[in-house]
């Protein structure tokens, strides 16, 4: 049997904003601010992320929120 490797993955910010429940606005300005993965620029108005990026970060917060 063949394993399947896990291929990075882009997602568009409306994705980002519905995974980890924060508006929009909100995710771009605490990326500017560094306390959100930095997103990919595809070009001067696509903006992407990186999927494990994003589920690493709910990762540590949730691990975070439980010290």
């Amino acid at each position: 049997m063949i394993q399947e490797i896990n291929k990075p993955k882009f997602i568009k910010l409306h994705e980002v904003a519905s995974q980890v429940g924060m508006g929009k606005s909100t995710i771009l300005a605490w990326e500017s601010q560094g306390r959100f993965p930095k997103a990919v620029r595809l070009s001067k108005t696509i903006r992407v992320w990186l999927e494990h990026d994003i589920s690493n970060w709910i990762a540590l917060k949730s691990h975070n929120s439980k010290l």
